[in-house]
């Protein structure tokens, strides 16, 4: 019988070899498509297949931070998750950092703690939770310009990663310094009280304490919103003279700021916290005369009733280029607010009637590190029906329950903010007098006679004055709609129409967790002041412990709780309704909250909301407005059913959509 097949065994064994070979080849080949390989060589290359990311910098894709010789420069750095499944990353800097280079990662809102060497998982890409973000701070106390390479790794969701070579994680930055406030306080006061100083300076005496901040106190002119504070929270620190040395180095702008002095202020929480108060040298910039309006608005638009605007601080036009969260308000000059706190261009108040005049903030607006240090404020919006006040009456009344009210419906006394004006009172008590008319005399007078002659002390030796600029204060006229207090140019202090443009020196407060870094307050050697975000306790910190599930799909409405804590053990302002507030980035929708209970727990409150969105299929998230800072919800639907994983809302002052909470 006759071999129908010859096929020897060494052939069988070659071919089974073969397939062996291309089954391992294969399988190799599959993991290495999800996996990452490193080159040598302080360099990575990345063989992902599907699984790849990015890196921005600033809002702008990139790998590098370039830091100019002697300068300190913060990043915001965003790791994102391309992919269209789960993946986990790590993210470091490549190489050593040259000698007198320091970069760490700085805490804060919105900004996440450095991942871990075996990385983190990111959803997939365009859910909640895809993306990190980081505040990377470089100090480059070198003669030339520093470039640090970024990289970052990933990797298939259950495996951990590693570091490539020479490849590091950004650590914690630690700042060596001293409290700003106890360094103005022990080496930048004098000790004895303003009113027992009755001197003028002399630039030339060596011994003279220009440079110093004087006492005042406040417990006989206090007002009726400081009731019940202590002696020492009605005393303040104020600097004084034509020029004292209290210039700042601030917002990149050297020696471009001056501290007004240290005033006790609420900070949101209803405690009363000492913090330094600057004010830009110079006015902001808007066509030709750098004149800008309080606000504009037409009758009926907002709170105006007359088209002159409206003496209402909390939705002045000019409120909304200064501060945060105005972005695409429709009230805001041309509809987009905001201009000053982003570094933007754009329309400003100016003149009646909603006109607007361009201005320009893309180079001497808020930078990163300024807006880091700029503290939330109670700010005083008392008013007075009459010009003819002294300096005393005038801090009184910018303190007091006194606005104006129409048709029953009274405007609020305060105003929770970044970014404010002068008081007429700063402007008051900064004179030193002279030696023809001295400081107690000037007191005495009425501010609106401070433009005669014969009392030209009393403006001539104020560093607040500016005899070729008008400025805004953020006082309003108590018995007017539209009627502002304003410091005119020839010293005296009288009332003008919000519209009217008139010139703007931002005022801010920052933060008591600022530190003192070096200068003594000269032109020559300015203050700079850094922001240490691990001492930063300002405000209360609260929670969501019950939650809608995003409420996606037919889930229209549900129960709310917030439960709210902070250092002190209590809560002296409430969440009140106007505190929830959505964010949709998908497109319009209602947002109907109620509160309905308010309890006590331990070391703070408990409340409950009851929210109805529409329309249903509202893909947003919600978030705590004004001081509140929300550190971390658990989501459930209104039965209570649902995931517990923690989520955390980012910078509570922009618009930004929800991110997960890192470990």
């Amino acid at each position: 019988m006759k071999r129908l097949f010859k096929i020897s065994v060494s052939k069988v064994y070659i071919v089974y070899l073969l397939l062996l070979t291309i089954f391992v080849i294969g399988t190799y080949s599959s993991y290495a498509y999800f996996t990452v390989n490193k080159e040598k060589k302080n360099a990575i290359k990345m063989i992902t297949g599907n699984l790849i990311g990015e890196l921005k910098v600033d809002g702008k894709v990139n790998d590098k931070l370039v830091v100019n010789a002697n300068e300190t420069k913060t990043f915001e750095v965003e790791l994102i998750n391309k992919n269209n499944r789960q993946a986990r990353f790590n993210f470091y800097y490549k190489g050593d950092l040259p000698n007198n280079v320091k970069a760490g990662y700085v805490e804060g809102d919105g900004y996440n703690s450095m991942v871990k060497e075996t990385g983190v998982n990111l959803t997939a890409n365009g859910s909640l939770g895809y993306f990190l973000k980081y505040q990377i701070k470089v100090k480059n106390n070198t003669s030339g310009s520093i470039t640090i390479p970024l990289g970052y790794e990933v990797g298939l969701d259950y495996n951990d990663l590693s570091l490539p070579s020479n490849c590091h994680l950004f650590e914690k930055m630690k700042v060596d310094a001293k409290p700003a406030l106890e360094v103005l306080l022990s080496d930048y006061t004098n000790d004895e009280s303003v009113q027992d100083y009755n001197v003028n300076y002399v630039k030339t005496d060596t011994t003279a304490k220009e440079n110093k901040m004087y006492v005042f106190n406040h417990a006989s002119n206090k007002g009726t919103q400081q009731s019940n504070w202590s002696s020492d929270e009605l005393k303040d620190y104020r600097y004084i003279g034509a020029d004292p040395n209290n210039y700042v180095t601030f917002n990149n702008e050297v020696a471009g700021w001056r501290i007004i002095g240290i005033e006790t202020v609420d900070n949101g929480s209803g405690k009363g916290e000492k913090r330094i108060k600057l004010i830009r040298k110079d006015l902001l910039p808007a066509g030709e005369n750098n004149y800008i309006s309080w606000d504009n608005k037409s009758s009926e638009i907002g709170t105006s009733e007359t088209d002159y605007g409206s003496n209402d601080w909390t939705d002045s036009r000019l409120m909304m280029v200064l501060n945060p969260g105005y972005d695409n308000n429709e009230y805001a000059s041309g509809g987009k607010g905001s201009l000053y706190w982003n570094r933007q261009s754009g329309s400003c108040p100016y003149d009646i009637d909603n006109r607007t005049i361009d201005c320009d903030f893309s180079k001497i607006g808020l930078t990163k590190e300024a807006k880091i240090m700029i503290g939330n404020t109670k700010w005083y919006l008392g008013g007075e029906d009459g010009a003819d006040k002294t300096v005393n009456s005038y801090y009184t009344f910018e303190r007091s329950e006194k606005i104006y009210k129409h048709n029953s419906i009274r405007r609020k006394t305060y105003w929770f903010g970044r970014i404010g004006l002068l008081y007429p009172s700063d402007y008051g008590y900064a004179t030193s007098g002279g030696s023809t008319t001295n400081r107690n005399d000037c007191f005495t007078m009425t501010l609106y006679n401070w433009n005669k002659d014969a009392v030209s002390d009393c403006r001539n030796n104020n560093f607040l004055y500016n005899d070729s600029m008008g400025q805004w204060t953020i006082t309003s006229f108590s018995n007017s709609p539209h009627r502002v207090f304003r410091i005119n140019n020839t010293g005296w202090v009288g009332a003008a129409n919000a519209n009217v443009p008139i010139g703007v020196r931002p005022v801010v407060y920052l933060k008591a967790s600022t530190l003192y870094i070096s200068g003594n307050g000269t032109k020559e050697n300015p203050f700079v002041f850094e922001y240490d975000s691990s001492i930063d306790n300002e405000e209360p910190v609260c929670k969501f412990t019950g939650y809608p599930d995003n409420f996606a799909g037919s889930l229209s409405d549900g129960i709310i709780q917030v439960e709210c804590t902070d250092n002190s053990g209590s809560l002296a302002s409430d969440l009140t309704s106007d505190s929830i507030v959505g964010v949709n980035p998908e497109g319009d929708f209602t947002l109907d909250v109620v509160l309905t209970n308010t309890e006590t727990i331990e070391s703070g409150k408990r409340y409950t909301f009851h929210v109805n969105v529409k329309p249903f299929d509202f893909d947003g998230c919600v978030k705590l407005a004004n001081f509140w800072k929300l550190k971390a919800y658990s989501v459930k639907d209104k039965d209570g059913n649902g995931n517990l994983e923690i989520m955390q809302v980012i910078n509570y002052s922009t618009n930004e959509p929800c991110a997960p909470l890192v470990d």
